[in-house]
């Protein structure tokens, strides 16, 4: 039993059942005499609804996720060489491949027990496009040990999103980057992010089309079967008109009959 497996394990499980298996596994290790991994799986965190998301979407739709992360690859490589026909067609398609595996990962939440909401699918989306801006938040994605939503800065994941590989007992400090490419680095990274708030209003202004599209539809809709109801209205009071024509004549008619009936017996009785 490694760590990397334990970590796969839990967190491809439902949340309800992530501590009561940390707390298995970490006396299993504790039990083998492995007192450091039993500490390191003691301190895995249980993931928020939106890590959870993330990672089983990773574990049962790994194909789709892999395809969107590789499109990511190639968005950013379009931005580093300015190519703007190509980063048009890349944005387009990154827009379109997000909004299906959000909605992917919605469906596949609610397919293991736990529907999610529009706030939590907003927050899936979030992270998507922080993976398709971001090369460590994408490996973070695709590793499927997410703690939470990430959310792209223009300067690397922010804070702790997700479970590193294994754990290191003294992390090495963080280099400083190179004084002479500073300047380009925040250029990209300030492109980077104005292309992601394109993205997003972009995508937002789509859905806002579709659902116009889909009350003007059924707008009409609705008008013709206002028209159809406002027709056969019509028609059945004519109907009533004629009818009720029909019941004063019959009326009159058997009133007419009475009378003759009555003068014919009285004649009779004469005789």
């Amino acid at each position: 039993m490694t760590f990397d497996e334990v970590a796969d394990e839990l967190y491809g499980l439902d949340p309800s059942d992530f501590v009561a298996a940390r707390t298995d596994r970490q006396k299993q290790a504790r039990s083998d005499g492995d007192k450091a991994l039993a500490k390191q799986i003691g301190a895995l965190r249980k993931p928020t609804i939106v890590g959870w998301v993330l990672n089983v979407t990773v574990r049962d739709a790994d194909d789709d996720v892999a395809d969107l992360l590789d499109l990511g690859e190639a968005l950013r490589e379009a931005q580093q060489h300015l190519s703007g026909a190509t980063l048009r067609t890349l944005t387009k398609q990154r827009q379109r491949a997000v909004r299906a595996l959000a909605n992917r990962a919605a469906e596949i939440a609610e397919d293991r027990g736990h529907p999610i909401g529009e706030d939590v699918v907003r927050e899936v989306t979030q992270s998507l496009n922080a993976a398709l801006s971001d090369a460590d938040i994408a490996d973070e994605v695709r590793r499927g040990r997410m703690l939470g939503a990430a959310e792209y800065s223009g300067f690397g994941p922010m804070g702790l999103v997700s479970v590193d590989p294994e754990p290191a007992e003294d992390p090495e400090p963080a280099k400083e980057p190179e004084p002479d490419d500073t300047a380009e680095r925040e250029k990209d990274e300030q492109r980077a992010r104005a292309q992601a708030e394109l993205d997003d209003a972009e995508a937002a202004l789509q859905d806002a089309t579709d659902a116009l599209d889909k009350a003007d539809h059924r707008v009409d809709e609705l008008q013709e079967s206002v028209d159809a109801l406002t027709e056969q209205l019509e028609k059945a009071r004519q109907e009533l008109k004629a009818a009720q024509d029909a019941h004063s004549e019959a009326a009159s008619e058997k009133d007419a009959t009475t009378a003759r009936v009555r003068n014919a017996t009285k004649r009779l009785d004469r005789l």
